[in-house]
């Protein structure tokens, strides 16, 4: 399993190459101190298992540099991991391509959790940077979302609503997020928590 570690910190990528190490299979580390010398280490291989990227390195803003990656490497999941509070921070990473936000004030096994549940094809937001609160309609989902939606509601893995929809598992992950995003859910639990609580409104 091949990793990439970005941040401008040695501290920060040591204290990630530990952790990573832990996820139970034979892990390959790369590291990278920008967003420039992140972009050129990613073109090395198509096979990354995970990219872990700190949010504000030197070399492009944030947003340039997770967006490029992602367009890049559309079907290979990003975290952000940042010391950053503002929860515009995580809402423009996101937006920009990232498939998850962890915060670096979160414990190890917290943050070890976040990253298997995103290889499980989850999205974790460290709760501190959303807020729970369900102030949407579904009906602002599209047909395709509420498809979506109603097999997450089923507990379907993304890779079974794939399947089940002929989608890519990359166009799911989109779906995901979007639906997130309308929800103003923090991650798909929450999501489903919210959608059955509308449903049983309406």
């Amino acid at each position: 399993m091949k990793i990439l570690i970005a941040d401008d910190h040695q501290l920060y990528q040591d204290a990630l190459s530990i952790l990573v190490q832990r996820l139970g299979e034979p892990t390959e580390i790369h590291l990278a101190n920008s967003y420039t010398e992140l972009l050129q280490r990613a073109e090395t291989s198509d096979n990354w298992a995970l990219m872990l990227v700190d949010l504000n390195m030197p070399g492009l803003s944030y947003y340039e540099g997770i967006a490029q990656l992602s367009q890049r490497h559309p079907d290979t999941p990003i975290i952000v991991i940042s010391s950053s509070e503002d929860p515009n921070d995580s809402q423009r990473a996101l937006e920009a391509g990232a498939l998850g936000y962890m915060s670096k004030s979160m414990k190890s096994d917290d943050m070890l959790n976040a990253i298997k549940l995103m290889l499980s094809s989850g999205i974790s937001i460290h709760p501190s940077h959303t807020s729970f609160t369900p102030q949407t309609n579904l009906t602002a989902l599209t047909p395709r979302q509420r498809d979506v939606l109603t097999l997450l509601c089923q507990g379907e893995s993304n890779k079974r609503i794939a399947l089940n929809l002929d989608l890519s598992e990359h166009t799911v992950k989109l779906h995901v997020r979007a639906i997130l995003h309308a929800l103003n859910a923090e991650n798909r639990t929450q999501a489903v928590i919210i959608a059955k609580q509308q449903l049983l409104q309406q």
